[in-house]
């Protein structure tokens, strides 16, 4: 079974680095092309530390580091692919950082051995880190399936669920040795085979989608939506124009994007048009890449307008909120402050603010 384990293991590195190449040649310069090639190191430093070879103890040690960020990195790689984002959470970068000096300080001390005779020690270089872990993966699988309803890109929004499926499987093989102590070169030869096939079906599928993966890749802070009621003219054909119209006159008059819960499928239903085509005409003529987004483009449109209204001072915010399509204050919140960046109380404020020097000024 030797040879097994071998060609395996040969056979899942192949994939990896030419996953690894594919993005390095095509998209050189990018953060998701480095990611992507960090991801590759670490999955194949997972697989050479598991293999037959008996790696001096330094090396062993550096592969085994390598090996534990993969769930880290992969988490990166999510939210950059499918969030639209590359700021991350506080929260979340401190545990991430946290993981990976615990991990790191307990692999230096312990040689990945941590002495079950203490349970402080257990717990905090092993049990801690691997929950991390299985929370990071758990987290990656959630972001790759929540956004496919609402996602505009046609080939981010296929990929997303075997993505889920075999990132997703690839981290859970990882957590599932150290976690559960599994081990032994049958099981390894599976482990290397699963790897394998679903970096193969990664590759294969990026051949497929190789006419969209700029756009793929492309977060929405590169590609600066235009608002619909500026779109240039002749930049889509006359009949999308008709259609595009359509939909921005039913959005401004029947105010459908206050319709709590509204879905892109609601919609194409609203104006008589396929679904698959409305995506195309938001995504390829608007330049949204998430139906949320260009919701959310009308929503605090009219809130802005509405808190800077001198006539509706006396309107709570949460009351605005839900009046414009927002089923939580909490999320016209965060999405007023990443277009504004105030908040909607401070917006309101600061007009009462200056309304009052205008003011002072006419007097």
């Amino acid at each position: 079974m030797s040879w097994l384990h071998t060609a395996s293991s040969f056979l899942a590195i192949s994939q990896l680095v030419f996953l690894a190449c594919l993005y390095s040649v095509y998209f050189p310069r990018r953060l998701i092309s480095r990611l992507i090639v960090l991801f590759s190191i670490c999955i194949t430093a997972y697989i050479l530390v598991r293999s037959d070879v008996d790696w001096p103890q330094a090396v062993r040690l550096l592969l085994t580091i390598l090996a534990t960020l993969a769930p880290a990195v992969l988490w990166v790689i999510a939210r950059y692919l499918f969030e639209d984002q590359r700021r991350v959470h506080p929260g979340v970068a401190a545990m991430i950082i946290f993981y990976m000096v615990i991990r790191t300080i307990g692999l230096l001390s312990y040689g990945g051995s941590v002495p079950r005779d203490s349970t402080f020690l257990y717990l905090l270089y092993f049990y801690i880190p691997q929950w991390i872990m299985l929370f990071l993966a758990c987290h990656v699988v959630y972001m790759a399936c929540r956004g496919r309803e609402g996602d505009l890109v046609e080939s981010r929004r296929q990929v997303r669920v075997p993505f889920a499926i075999g990132m997703g499987t690839i981290v859970g093989v990882i957590i599932g040795s150290g976690f559960f102590q599994f081990g032994g070169p049958q099981l390894d030869t599976l482990y290397f085979m699963v790897i394998f096939g679903l970096i193969l079906f990664v590759n294969l599928a990026m051949f497929r989608l190789q006419n969209d993966a700029p756009q793929l890749i492309q977060t929405a802070i590169e590609q600066p939506r235009i608002a619909a009621s500026t779109l240039p003219t002749g930049t889509v054909s006359r009949h999308d124009q008709q259609l595009i119209d359509r939909v921005l006159t039913a959005m401004r008059q029947e105010r459908l994007y206050a319709e709590p819960g509204l879905t892109i499928g609601d919609l194409a239903a609203k104006v008589s048009l396929q679904e698959y085509r409305l995506r195309r005409l938001i995504n390829q003529a608007m330049h949204f890449r998430n139906f949320n987004q260009f919701l959310n483009q009308y929503r605090i449109e009219e809130a802005a307008r509405r808190l800077r209204d001198p006539e509706e001072e006396h309107i709570p915010i949460s009351s605005i909120a839900l009046d414009v399509g927002y089923v939580s204050l909490s999320s016209f919140n965060k999405a007023f402050k990443e277009t504004h960046g105030v908040t909607p109380s401070v917006w309101r404020t600061q007009t009462d603010a200056q309304h009052f020097a205008s003011g002072g000024q006419g007097e």
